[in-house]
């Protein structure tokens, strides 16, 4: 039988008919050291093929009675039948296992059940299945009935507890006016005894308190649900049309299904039986039946032991350094901006000083001729002579030359009219900006999961090399990409609940089939260059951008954006950045006659990104009596000899 398809089902109904018969399985173990008193210290059991034993005895925990009784059974003249799941299906294994029995003298014999089983059986499986759903249905039940119990016990009690709460309530009610009453009744003695008069106390003062009636206890209500009996199931109809059960343990765990299944074969008589019989279906329908059941499996069934190979690392190695380059690129690309600006602003501050000097000049020069005119006025008043002051012409202020103020710059293209499929060089567009100049933290993570998933879907194919597989399937996608990148992929990351969401974000590259729901790349394995993934996530951008404009708040990205890691650190793709400032911060003015230490100075605020120059690690001047410091600091002079 293959495995979950009626294995332990068909054995036992085998052993009811043939009780001459003795089962040699791991499950057999068990059951005989269960009836030798011997109990298992835990409850584990991953499969129904190698169940864990866990009794604690090193005889039977190493399976040392197990290889003991493979050695005394062929001894021993009866009629056994071989339970191995995984080993009676697989050729080598299969080989090994009747090599044992070679000189036995037994007949031996392999049965095959596979393909569609008989009434008896399906009759007998499903049989088997509502009693498993009848059991878990009454354990549900007793478990509910338990909980409402304790529900109704907790209820009572605290009725109970409120009951004598306002009993004590009361008494000590009761207490406190006996109490008040008896002060009264000594004040009233006092006052008759002050009056020389004797105090006769009242009838009702007399009175003795009447006994308190006893509250009668409510009858407790009978609890009708606890006499309920556990209501009866059924099987579903899609239940009905199964033709084995699944159980709650397999007989065989994930991993050896899945590292073992493609190894399956039906078994030959030259392998060393006597005779192969074939009880649901004949030979070459068994044959075509198992072929199609590997078939599927393959398509559902993840490959535990596939590992990396030398394409995929080369491509993964070559992405890596190609995604740092444009990572530079566009922090290069950034600073030269920020360095554009801030010189505009600079020459923009220098040319506004200019107009505001140039302007007061011509003010003070407007009240000098008007005091001139008022002091010869008043001197022809007084019949004085002034002598004339001969005039000299306004010396020009002398202007900066302004270098022109649209320097000769790269021509400059409207960034968000450009065809993104039909550009050439992604690098520049235009003016020295590269396509990726807008992209953010969401963009690059997008740009690097569809290249990651692209390359992923090429290299199963080409390191499975099975052309039964047809690639990845939807569920086992997470599973692989974390073998091949060493990562983990969790869809929550990216903002969607399903791996099918994530998938839709990047339906340009990636799909799944209908189907099959197998990932297929829309892109082919070669490119002549890797850029055609930033004009797709150029494109994705702008039609982002383009919705949210509209109003469409479901096109936003919802990335969660981690914390970014250092520049420079091992396993870092991000470059250093360049760093980037409005404006050049002029060094400290040293003193006159004096030399800056080497090594005294800071670095500037503004670091020029292009990498061309390193920092020095001491100042030397380039020749002496000319030493300046970094920066255009106003009123200095070079000293007049300099010292080493």
């Amino acid at each position: 039988c293959l495995p979950d398809e009626g294995t332990f089902d068909w054995l036992d109904m085998f052993l009811e008919k043939n009780p001459g018969h003795t089962e040699l399985s791991d499950r057999a173990i068990l059951q005989w050291a269960a009836q030798s008193g011997i109990v298992k210290a835990r409850g584990v059991k991953s499969s129904n093929d190698k169940p864990e034993f866990g009794f604690g005895v090193t005889a039977l925990d190493n399976h040392s009675i197990k290889r003991v009784l493979q050695a005394i059974a062929p001894l021993q003249e009866r009629d056994y039948i071989v339970m191995e799941v995984k080993s009676n299906i697989i050729t080598d294994e299969r080989k090994d296992l009747v090599s044992k029995w070679a000189s036995s003298g037994l007949k031996r014999r392999a049965q095959v059940m596979m393909g569609e089983p008989p009434a008896a059986f399906k009759k007998r499986s499903q049989e088997l299945a509502l009693k498993e759903k009848q059991e878990q249905s009454d354990l549900e039940f007793k478990v509910k009935l338990a909980e409402t119990k304790k529900k109704k016990e907790l209820e009572k009690k605290q009725k109970k507890l409120e009951k004598e709460k306002a009993k004590a309530l009361k008494k000590q009610q009761k207490a406190q006016e006996a109490i008040k009453k008896k002060l009264e009744i000594e004040k009233k003695k006092k006052e008759a005894a002050a009056k020389g008069e004797e105090y006769v106390e009242e009838e009702e003062e007399k009175k003795e308190e009447e006994p308190e009636e006893e509250e009668a206890e409510e009858p407790e209500e009978e609890d009708e649900a606890m006499d309920e009996d556990p209501p009866t199931v059924q099987l579903t109809d899609e239940e009905k049309k199964l033709s084995f059960r699944q159980g709650t343990v397999p007989d065989l765990t994930p991993y050896n299904m899945n590292t073992s299944f493609i190894k399956f074969a039906i078994p030959e008589k030259d392998e060393g039986f006597d005779e192969v019989t074939f009880e649901w279906a004949k030979e070459p329908k068994c044959k075509e039946f198992l072929k199609q059941w590997i078939q599927d499996k393959k398509t559902t069934t993840r490959v535990e032991d596939l590992q990396p190979g030398d394409w995929f690392l080369a491509q993964w190695k070559d992405w890596q350094k190609i995604l740092q380059s444009w990572h530079s690129k566009q922090n290069i690309y950034k600073a030269q901006v920020a360095k554009k600006a801030a010189d505009k602003v600079a020459k923009q501050a220098k040319k506004a000083a200019a107009a505001a000097a140039k302007e007061h000049k011509a003010k003070a020069v407007v009240a000098k001729k008007a005091a001139a005119e008022k002091a010869k006025k008043e001197a022809a008043e007084k019949g004085e002579t002034v002598e004339a002051e001969e005039e000299k012409e306004d010396e020009p202020m002398e202007e900066p030359e302004e270098e022109e103020e649209e320097e000769q710059e790269d021509s400059k293209v409207d960034f968000d009219k450009l065809d993104v499929f039909g550009i050439e060089d992604i690098l520049d567009v235009g003016g020295g900006e590269p396509l990726f100049s807008t992209f953010s933290f969401e963009d690059w993570t997008m740009m690097s999961l569809r290249f990651e998933l692209h390359l992923l879907a090429h290299a199963f194919k080409r390191d499975v090399n099975d052309p039964d597989r047809m690639g990845i399937h939807l569920e086992h996608l997470s599973f692989y990409y974390q073998k091949y990148y060493k990562k983990s992929m969790n869809q929550k990351f990216y903002g969607v609940e399903t791996m099918q969401e994530l998938l839709d974000l990047l339906k340009d590259t990636v799909y799944v089939t209908k189907k099959t729901k197998v990932v297929e790349a829309q892109l082919p394995t070669e490119f002549e260059s890797l850029g055609v993934f930033v004009m797709l996530t150029e494109e994705a951008r702008r039609d982002r951008v383009r919705r949210v404009d509209l109003g469409d708040e479901t096109a936003r990205l919802k990335l969660q954006n981690p914390a970014m890691p250092q520049a420079g650190a091992p396993g870092s793709l991000l470059p250093r950045p360049a760093l980037v400032m409005s404006g050049i911060r002029p060094a400290t003015p040293p003193v006159p006659g004096a030399v800056r230490p080497a090594g005294a100075w800071q670095q500037p605020a503004f670091r020029p990104p292009v990498g061309a120059w390193q920092q020095p690690g001491s100042f030397r001047p380039p020749m002496a009596g000319q030493v300046r410091p970094f920066g255009n600091v106003g009123g200095w002079r070079a000293p007049t000899a300099w010292r080493g």
